[in-house]
């Protein structure tokens, strides 16, 4: 376990108060899991619990050391269809960040952020953080103004963002626009036919949730650095490598042991062609790489669907690839 997050027994410092904002989403979850795992209590907030009612802010926040908000209720499908979601959930993230003034430990604030939209399209993956930033949908330039407001409060607080490509895992929601992995296995189970937008050759960099949420715990273990740093600390977190949607469609095959066959229906407008990210600095500040393996991370994700076979489904919208 990294030093930071030993307990106090007179030879070591405290261990940091932990908050996470967003704790009952899917990459929310995950995290306390992870948190819990390494020996950390943290702080849950949910819509239920939230971090700020109205403008005032929850008093146990004032005293936390470390806050990672991963909350959010968009997809891009959803900012590109109702783009006030967007714009509210900028207004709700700049509340927060004004309502941290209140803490005067000027705490280390992660930000889930998105490596697969805030880059410039007209430039070619795998993207690094000197890449330049242009992002051509709502999402993200919703997601790209969160990061802007995060290093504008740099005078209360250490900014971190981590931008993470194509999460996927146990537990992502199947609705419209939340992954092709989860849309796709729920179609098969629910006996739909599957599809892929495009040609089949774009490609994506498809990272587990628990690699994401070990990044997030390398961050608690390296609060200290990051806190003395002398700007925003931005890195990219995801699998490091594409995967066409083609390929993709194979390793679906074999993790489920059969042909699946697929309808082919054009691109939407607002997808990009070819995302992936350059890991490496997250490696080199964090000491992190993701572990788990687009096969293995499928087996555990259809290994969850067949768990939950029996409940009802969530959702009669078609499953998408994109």
């Amino acid at each position: 376990m990294p030093a930071a997050l030993l307990p106090h027994d007179g030879l070591h410092r405290p261990a940091p108060v932990v908050a996470v904002v967003g704790a009952g989403g899917f990459l929310g979850r995950s995290v306390m899991r992870t948190l819990s795992g390494a020996g950390v209590e943290a702080l849950a907030f949910t819509s239920a619990a939230p971090a700020v009612d109205g403008t005032r802010l929850d008093p146990a926040l004032r005293r936390c050391d470390v806050v990672f908000y991963l909350a959010s209720r968009i997809s891009p499908a959803i900012a590109q269809r109702e783009p006030e979601r967007a714009a509210q959930e900028i207004v709700s993230f700049r509340t927060f960040l004004d309502a941290l003034r209140e803490n005067p430990r000027r705490p280390v604030v992660t930000l889930a952020a998105s490596g697969g939209t805030v880059y410039e399209s007209r430039c070619e993956p795998p993207y690094d953080e000197q890449s330049p930033v242009g992002p051509s949908n709502t999402y993200g330039k919703a997601k790209l103004e969160q990061e802007e407001a995060l290093a504008a409060a740099s005078d209360w607080l250490a900014p971190v963002v981590l931008r993470l490509s194509n999460v996927y895992g146990p537990g992502q929601r199947t609705t419209a626009g939340y992954g092709v992995i989860g849309h796709w296995m729920q179609a098969l189970l629910a006996g739909e036919q599957l599809r892929i937008l495009g040609d089949g050759g774009s490609s994506r960099d498809y990272v587990h949730v628990h690699d994401v949420a070990n990044s997030m715990l390398a961050v608690l273990g390296r609060a200290d650095a990051l806190r003395a740093a002398d700007r925003t600390t931005v890195l990219n977190i995801g699998a490091g490598e594409p995967t066409s949607l083609d390929d993709l469609h194979k390793h679906l095959e074999a993790t489920v042991g059969r042909p699946v066959p697929v309808e082919r229906e054009p691109a939407r407008p607002f997808d990009r062609r070819d995302v992936w990210l350059d890991i490496r600095r997250a490696a080199k500040v964090l000491g992190w790489r993701p572990e788990i393996g687009l096969a293995e991370g499928l087996a555990d994700t259809w290994r969850y669907h067949l768990s939950t076979e029996r409940e009802p489904a969530r959702s009669a919208q078609r499953p998408a690839g994109r």
